[in-house]
């Protein structure tokens, strides 16, 4: 069983999913993939370069960064599922949209061609905005699936949902039996 796992933006979130993958990858060969800002931006949750070779040392394996070793994830490197956590409103969309111009994406295009789960663990200030309409159209595609989530901060944040990072694994696993893990919409943590 392959795994490809894409990450995304959120920084603020970095460190609870690698909690996650860091379990997971004891289990399960995984090969990591991220988005352009993810390879690129340091912020004060750390160096770019520092979340690479972190991400490269749980792994054992190089990092895609590219939409050149994105396409490979369709035709040479068969995946048997993909996780993105954590993905970002703006990938979102752009999935959702048909837009496959970041390597997240492009990966994440590849695996549904192929017919394959995707697992999608989601973290944006704006879920209950704006990308609230492509998330639920999203939601409606076979071989998609949802970490579940709920309101992270619903006192300042009221439109920001985040999925609950220790079920990556749990909705995994129903994903690769085709269904969603429920209850999908977790009750809200409140003003945090």
């Amino acid at each position: 069983m392959k795994l490809l796992w894409g990450m995304c933006g959120s920084f603020c979130n970095h460190a609870a999913v690698i909690e996650q993958l860091t379990d997971m990858v004891q289990r399960w060969p995984i090969t990591m993939i991220v988005s352009e800002n993810t390879a690129q931006l340091d912020t004060r949750f750390g160096t770019a370069k520092e979340r690479l070779t972190q991400l490269e040392r749980l792994t054992g394996k190089p990092v895609m960064t590219t939409l050149q070793e994105a396409e490979r994830t369709g035709p040479i490197d068969h995946f048997d599922a993909m996780v993105i956590a954590p993905m970002t409103a703006t990938e979102l969309n752009k999935l959702a949209l048909g837009i496959y111009d970041t390597p997240v994406t492009l990966a994440a295009k590849a695996l549904l061609r192929n017919e394959k789960p995707l697992v999608l663990g989601i973290a944006s200030n704006d879920f209950l905005g704006l990308s609230g309409a492509n998330l639920l159209r999203l939601k409606q595609l076979r071989h998609l699936f949802f970490v579940p989530f709920g309101q992270d901060d619903y006192v300042r944040k009221p439109n920001s949902l985040v999925s609950d990072w220790r079920l990556i694994e749990t909705a995994l696993q129903a994903a690769l039996e085709d269904r969603q893990i429920q209850p999908l919409l977790l009750e809200g943590k409140g003003s945090q």
